[in-house]
């Protein structure tokens, strides 16, 4: 805070304006630093923490990105739009008359965040999951009972994916409540409180909307001290750590198809279609060719082991880029 001038400096002051010693312009430049705030508007996050934020949720959208490609079976993109903070008016206010919102239990923080699902995006989700093309149909402001199981499910998976990506930074738990489709009936936080909204932009088939998060202070509170720059790069390396890890075990029990193939035979269609019982194909021999899938991988011999048809491996074949 600045000091206070005394009344002899303030006639100095003064003095010096009257006699031209002093310009008034020089009095009044520092205003330019003065920047205007709002107090009903305050802002209560930091960029660093917005930055934060909006990795974890990159997360998220990888994750929505992979479940609702393989439960919709069609092309889906979701990716960040926006990270901002504004007051809980402001979001309310944002929202159409007619949507679909799905109200978040969160826990230990006791209290509770809402995702609000654009109905263009909800009903094409809803037309895809009934055998349709995935085109979103008019809205008339509210869902079928048969829609509404759906779209509760699509929510319950969607609760769990953004426990997973919060897992290694908080323990977070978050269960899928109420469904509701007025904006004006959600009471999360006071109408000055500041939150956190992260919106989406979401693709399914032809159809592109918003997927809109909206976290109040009161569960963003108590992770602040986690949403440093160290602690998230820590957190985030040991997720990927044991996501590889997950990975690579599930990659070790699919199953592929091995071919060893004997040789091969070149045929005219006239002598394949008088082929009787009992001709004789005369193939070109050599070392068997072991193929993975469609690839030849290995070559190697035929022989027997414990009574069984057997296969001696005796070169690995490289592919362009592997290390021999």
């Amino acid at each position: 805070m600045a000091d206070v001038l005394s009344q002899k400096e303030i006639d100095a002051l003064l003095s010096a304006l009257n006699n031209g010693e002093l310009q008034a312009s020089d009095v009044t430049k520092e205003n330019s630093k003065v920047k205007a705030y709002d107090f009903r508007r305050a802002m209560r996050y930091s960029k660093e923490q917005l930055r934060s934020i909006m990795r974890i949720h990159e997360n998220f959208t990888s994750l929505l990105t992979s479940y609702l490609s393989t439960q919709l079976r069609t092309f889906v993109k979701v990716e960040i739009d926006l990270v901002d903070q504004v007051n809980y008016q402001e979001f309310i206010a944002s929202l159409p008359s007619r949507t679909i919102l799905n109200v978040f239990n969160v826990h230990p923080m006791d209290g509770k965040m809402v995702m609000e699902m654009n109905p263009q995006v909800a009903y094409a989700l809803l037309d895809r999951l009934l055998g349709g093309q995935g085109e979103n149909s008019s809205y008339n402001g509210s869902l079928t009972e048969i829609e509404t199981v759906l779209i509760r499910k699509i929510f319950a998976q969607m609760a769990q994916s953004y426990q997973e990506v919060w897992k290694n930074i908080v323990n977070m738990q978050v269960r899928s409540g109420a469904i509701e489709s007025n904006p004006q009936f959600l009471q999360l936080s006071a109408p000055n409180d500041t939150v956190i909204i992260i919106a989406l932009r979401t693709t399914i088939g032809e159809t592109s909307g918003m997927i809109t998060l909206c976290l109040p202070h009161l569960i963003v509170e108590p992770i602040l001290p986690n949403l440093s720059s160290h602690q998230l790069l820590s957190a985030m390396s040991q997720t990927t750590g044991l996501q590889n890890e997950k990975l690579m075990k599930n990659l070790d029990t699919v199953k592929i198809p091995v071919i060893a193939e004997l040789g091969r035979a070149t045929l005219q269609v006239s002598d394949l279609i008088n082929l009787q019982v009992g001709d004789v194909i005369g193939i070109e021999t050599g070392r068997l060719q072991v193929k993975v899938g469609h690839l030849t991988r290995f070559l190697g011999n035929p022989g027997q082991q414990k009574g069984r048809y057997a296969v001696q491996i005796d070169e690995v074949i490289q592919t362009e880029g592997e290390e021999s």
